[in-house]
């Protein structure tokens, strides 16, 4: 079996896209995913599973979430491996850096002109590296003041976005290695 980590975009903020991490899990369990954990109430899981193709993974837990709780919510899904790599391609290594570190996973072909913007709508003080899978962004302003946000991401790559903050990356990395 593989180990893979999943990832929902827009959910439990604001009061919207509401869905308890118990149950949740209950539903991937229900899907014939094994040793199911969930991390925080953004949407992360972690699990094993046969299945070979993180893209119907991904369609399935969409899926059961839509059937179950009428919620149309994108879904990433990631082997653990994969996933580590990501995060591995990481350039920012201070302390002060890391500390102020956000991913967006993408999914899809980016469209290589929606560069341009995000570079130019980053703040003078922050940093940003881009690779095919994955935004870096140190938001040393803060991640609620950024005009590099996930929904600019989405609508200038024209991508499917999920962003998370690098420390909960390192425990979704932490929980896969332990299953």
């Amino acid at each position: 079996m593989k180990t893979y980590i999943t990832l929902l975009r827009g959910i439990n903020v604001s009061g919207k896209n509401i869905i308890k991490m118990d149950e949740l899990k209950q539903l991937c369990i229900d899907l014939g995913l094994h040793n199911v954990q969930t991390y925080i109430q953004s949407g992360n899981i972690v699990y094993q599973t046969s299945e070979q193709d993180p893209s119907i993974l991904s369609k399935r837990i969409n899926n059961t979430i839509l059937t179950h709780l009428g919620l149309d919510i994108p879904v990433l899904t990631l082997e653990s491996e994969q996933f580590k790599k990501i995060i591995n391609e990481n350039p920012f290594t201070t302390e002060e850096e890391l500390a102020q570190l956000y991913v967006t996973f993408i999914e899809g072909t980016p469209h290589l002109e929606g560069l341009n913007t995000l570079i130019d709508k980053k703040a003078d003080t922050e940093l940003l590296h881009i690779t095919a899978s994955a935004i870096f962004l140190v938001a040393n302003i803060g991640y609620g003041k950024t005009k590099v946000n996930n929904t600019l991401i989405e609508n200038k790559l024209k991508v499917t976005a999920t962003t998370r903050n690098y420390k909960t990356c390192l425990k979704l990395i932490s929980l896969a290695s332990t299953i």
